[in-house]
């Protein structure tokens, strides 16, 4: 049987992580140091040496509190254009309004080198995909999508632009963007392929 945690090293953890988290968002990567994060809360560095030995650990658990789970489940009863809509509205929030949006680009670029990192992401591009996936399902349930529509690759195009406009091109993310991003994900859904 697992011994519960002493409370006094959870809160330790926790302060230490709320500072490693908010040096991310103000600094950036480079920043999160032992000393830094001393200096923030007052704990020794001793004693972070001795939760984190690595300093790539304390920097992918704070990336790890960044990347929360959506906390919804995902919009199933249609049609497709409005759960679609809610999904990325949810998305849009999340990456213009929580510390994921702002911590997201330092993660992939320490991920580059960093297996942790790496995993970091692609757990939490996990939880997103099944979320759209299952959008796409209950579309396809109901019989709206077209016949040998590539879904596999609309939820990509769901997610990935998003992230590519905010985090690579650095453009705003609103609802008259959102809008057409979901009309053109509906009709490629939808409507029989140009020919």
């Amino acid at each position: 049987m697992n011994k519960p945690e002493d409370p006094r090293l959870a809160a330790t953890r926790t302060l230490a992580l709320d500072a490693a988290l908010s040096i991310l968002q103000e600094k950036g990567v480079l920043a999160v140091t032992y000393a830094s994060i001393s200096a923030k809360t007052g704990i020794s560095r001793s004693t972070l040496y001795r939760h984190w030995p690595k300093l790539e650990s304390l920097r992918n658990d704070a990336f790890l509190r960044a990347a929360t789970s959506p906390i919804f489940a995902p919009k199933t009863n249609g049609p497709l254009r409005a759960d679609l809509a809610w999904m990325m509205g949810n998305l849009l929030t999340a990456l213009n309004e929580t510390p994921w949006g702002q911590v997201a680009p330092q993660v992939v670029a320490v991920a580059a080198t960093d297996q942790q990192a790496r995993t970091v992401i692609d757990d939490f591009m996990k939880d997103r995909i099944v979320s759209v996936e299952v959008v796409f399902t209950a579309a396809k349930e109901r019989d709206e999508l077209r016949e040998n529509v590539p879904v596999r690759q609309l939820v990509e195009m769901a997610i990935a632009v998003p992230y590519f406009r905010k985090l690579i091109a650095g453009l705003p993310l609103d609802h008259e963007w959102l809008d057409a991003h979901v009309d053109l994900i509906c009709r490629l859904a939808t409507e029989p392929p140009l020919k």
